[in-house]
C-alpha cells in the first residue's frame, strides 16, 4: 500500500521575527585565542575576585527544596533588600541580574517608537534591550571630558520620550558624574529617570535619597560587583511608588530569581561588615594598581569609582594589545567606537594583587614589543 508523502513545509523564520530583531546587534565577549594559554586571567567582566560571603555560601549550601518553587512574589528577598537600602520592600523589584530589572522597566514603558535616552560611551546592553523592546535609543554624548550633558539630554527630550538612564559611575568610564548635572535632570525631565547604581558600593555615592523628592527617579542596583554573587543573577530596582500598581501587572513570577539566589542575596545582605571589608579591599587594590600602570611610559589610568579601571594606552587602537594579552592568558576590554573617544583605552577588572600584577607586567611587555617591531 502507497503512502502519500506530505509537501515539504516552507518555513520562514525571518519573517516571523519582530522586525526590532533583525538588526539587532550580539551582545558578546571579546574573541578568545585560537589557542587557550595555560594561565587564564579574567579581568574582562568587573567581577569580583573574592568569593561571596560565608554566611551565603552556607546559606547556599542550607538550601535542600530545590523541587519546589521560590516565593511567588519574592517577598523575603525583596524586603531584605528594601533593610539594605532603606526603601519599602513594596517599591523593589528583584530579577535574574540588573539586565533582567532593565527589561521589566522597558516592557512596562515602551512602545514601538517610544525613545530612551542613554549617554555614550555607556553600558552597551541599554541599547539591545531598548532596541529588542521596540524602542529607540538617542545617545546624548558624554562630553570628551566624560562629563554629563544635562542640558544636551533636557532638550532632546520629546514626547515619545519615555526614559532617561544614567550610569553613575559610569562603565565603562569608571567615573562619578557632576551631581548637579544629574539632579538637573532628575528635576526636570517629564519621563522617568532610572540611575544605574550597579558599582555604588565602591563609590560611596548614591541617589536613593532623591527619591523622596523626585516622583519619577527609578534606582537601579546588582549583587554582582560587590557582594560576589555574579554567578547567582540578582539584580534590583527601587522604583516610584507611583509606578508599582503598573510594574506588579508585569514583575515575572518567583522575580526570576531562584530559591538558591534567593537564600545567598539575604545571608549576603545580612553581612553588611564583609562585604565592606572586600570593598574596601578591591578599591585599595585599585588604587595600587592605577600606581603602577603610571609607571609604565605612555600608560594613564583614569580616574575610577568602581571596581575596574579605564587605562589609556600610548596607541591610538588598543585593540590589538587587547588581542595579544588575551594570547598571553590575560582577557581584558577594548571598546572601538571612534565616536566614543576610548578607542585607545582597555578596560581592565580588579582581581587579587597577584592577577594585578601579572596584568601590569603582561600590558608592560606588550607594549614594549610592539614599540620594538613600530
Amino acid at each position: 500500500m502507497s503512502q502519500t508523502v506530505a509537501p515539504a513545509l516552507t518555513f520562514d523564520p525571518a519573517r516571523l521575527v519582530r522586525p526590532a530583531i533583525h538588526d539587532l546587534p550580539v551582545y558578546t565577549r571579546e574573541a578568545p585565542p585560537e589557542t587557550r594559554p595555560d594561565r587564564e586571567v579574567r579581568l574582562s567582566w568587573n567581577e569580583s575576585p573574592y568569593p561571596p560571603s560565608p554566611k551565603a555560601i552556607a546559606a547556599l549550601a542550607a538550601v535542600a527544596a530545590h523541587n519546589r518553587y521560590p516565593e511567588f512574589d519574592a517577598w523575603s528577598l525583596r524586603e531584605a533588600l528594601g533593610r539594605y537600602v532603606g526603601a519599602p520592600a513594596e517599591q523593589i523589584v528583584a530579577g535574574a541580574g540588573l539586565d533582567n530589572v532593565l527589561e521589566t522597566l522597558m516592557a512596562l514603558l515602551l512602545e514601538p517608537g517610544d525613545k530612551v535616552i542613554v549617554s555614550e560611551p555607556t553600558f552597551s546592553v541599554y541599547e539591545l534591550l531598548i532596541q529588542a523592546h521596540g524602542g529607540e535609543t538617542v545617545n546624548v554624548p558624554l562630553r570628551p571630558d566624560f562629563s554629563l550633558d544635562a542640558q544636551a539630554i533636557l532638550d532632546a527630550i520629546d514626547e515619545r520620550t519615555k526614559l532617561v538612564i544614567i550610569c553613575n559611575p559610569n562603565n565603562p568610564t569608571g567615573n562619578l558624574l557632576d551631581p548637579e548635572a544629574i539632579e538637573r535632570v532628575v528635576f526636570e525631565a517629564p519621563c522617568v529617570v532610572a540611575i544605574d547604581e550597579a558599582y555604588a558600593e565602591f563609590a560611596g555615592n548614591s541617589y536613593l535619597d532623591l527619591m523622596k523628592r523626585a516622583p519619577n527617579l527609578a534606582i537601579l542596583r546588582t549583587m554582582s560587583k560587590f557582594a560576589g554573587l555574579a554567578g547567582m543573577r540578582v539584580g534590583y530596582g527601587v522604583f516610584p511608588e507611583q509606578l508599582m500598581p503598573y510594574l506588579s501587572r508585569i514583575m515575572p513570577g518567583f522575580c526570576n530569581v531562584s530559591a538558591a539566589a534567593t537564600a545567598a542575596a539575604i545571608a549576603s545582605l545580612a553581612d553588611v561588615e564583609y562585604n565592606r571589608a572586600i570593598v574596601a579591599r578591591i578599591v585599595a587594590d585599585r588604587d595600587a594598581l592605577a600606581a603602577q600602570l603610571r609607571q609604565i611610559p605612555g600608560v594613564t589610568p583614569l580616574p575610577s569609582a568602581t571596581n575596574f579601571l579605564l587605562v589609556r594606552l600610548p596607541v591610538t587602537n588598543a585593540a590589538p594589545v587587547v588581542q595579544e594579552l588575551a594570547r598571553r592568558g590575560v582577557y581584558v576590554r577594548h571598546f572601538g567606537n571612534p565616536d566614543h573617544h576610548i578607542a585607545d583605552c582597555l578596560r581592565v577588572s580588579i582581581g587579587t594583587p597577584e592577577e594585578n600584577a601579572i596584568f601590569a607586567d603582561e600590558l608592560e611587555a606588550v607594549l614594549r614589543q610592539q614599540e620594538q617591531a613600530a
